[in-house]
């Protein structure tokens, strides 16, 4: 097929349909109606001869031409996006480029708030593409994707990762819990009923790995999707969670909550968060800014409380009146 008669814009429309799995999403995603996109992916089905995507009860689903192609698509437009880039050096306040970033709901609810302030301060032309991140066991990175993932599992060289925090694991609890009375021993671990988040923002396969290696299992009495309601539940049950111990005190209200460490063997497992990018990127002016952008927003929201407001490398700004996500909760 010669690419003279394909109409181009028809990849990058592609490619959103892809990445958002809906008509509707896609639209609003690349700045156009649902409408013109219908109409683009028709005008796509006729010039390469499959229908591409088919309607299920959760989303488009792609066939197995599209999933063949779409590798090679996004390459392309990746490789057209990084030689326009590098023509130029990157300057915020004037720039009109679209980034994507895939974290869990750990960083919506923290890092997502303050970076997205930072980035209308200083970039207002810039896109931000927020989605969910894909199962690890998949191969989920795209170029161009900077991902958030919780003790990221290596790579290859392809690609780029920096831990950006560490934080012990505590066991959470409500403040008036029996089993705040006497020493967390391991057997006393074992008999507590525990509540999981099945989003996985708490990698919980270190601890539970070293359990299963002295035969036993800790016992999840409850499993809910998000964070959200973790400290009410806590605070209203007799269930406890494994959560990290600067999370706990940043979304739960003085005495609210109680904490114990881990007991042996479980000390020294830690909560590590990863930051993720394909090694192309390295150079690239757009991307080291927003990366540096993240690690200084990550580093003050877990300063202590008295250095919240003072910003690394940056003046003050209408940013700095963004209270402490700890004061707003």
């Amino acid at each position: 097929m010669n690419l003279r008669s394909i109409d181009l814009n028809l990849l990058v429309i592609f490619d959103a349909l892809m990445a958002e799995k809906g008509i509707t999403r896609a639209a609003k995603a690349i700045g156009m109606t649902p409408s013109a996109v219908s109409h683009a992916l028709n005008r796509l089905r006729q010039t390469l001869g499959d229908p591409l995507f088919s309607r299920t009860p959760t989303g488009m689903s792609p066939t197995r031409r599209a999933l063949e192609l779409v590798p090679f698509v996004r390459a392309a437009l990746h490789s057209l996006q990084q030689g326009i880039s590098l023509q130029r050096d990157f300057d915020p306040e004037t720039s009109q480029r679209t980034f994507n970033l895939r974290q869990s709901d750990f960083m919506s609810d923290c890092l997502l708030p303050r970076l997205c302030a930072r980035v209308r301060a200083e970039a207002p032309g810039v896109t931000m593409i927020v989605g969910q991140l894909p199962d690890d066991d998949e191969d989920p990175y795209a170029p161009g994707d900077i991902q958030m993932r919780v003790d990221a599992r290596a790579r290859g060289p392809e690609y780029r990762r920096k831990r950006i925090w560490r934080d012990p694991f505590v066991v959470a609890m409500r403040s008036d819990h029996p089993a705040r009375m006497a020493k967390l021993t391991l057997d006393r671990f074992l008999e507590l009923p525990f509540l999981d988040v099945s989003s996985a923002i708490v990698d919980r396969r270190s601890l539970d790995e070293v359990l299963r290696g002295r035969g036993v299992t800790r016992r999840t009495a409850v499993t809910i999707p998000t964070l959200a309601g973790v400290v009410a539940v806590l605070a209203h049950t007799d269930l406890c969670a494994v959560l990290p111990q600067r999370w706990v005190a940043l979304y739960s209200a003085p005495s609210e909550l109680a904490t114990m460490l881990l007991p042996p063997p479980l000390e020294g497992i830690e909560y590590a968060v990863d930051m993720i990018w394909h090694a192309s990127e390295e150079r690239n002016a757009a991307h080291r800014w927003l990366r540096r952008v993240i690690v200084e927003e990550f580093d003050v929201l877990y300063a202590p409380p008295a250095l919240q407001k003072r910003r690394v490398g940056h003046p003050p700004s209408r940013l700095d009146e963004v209270p402490p996500l700890a004061a707003a909760l």
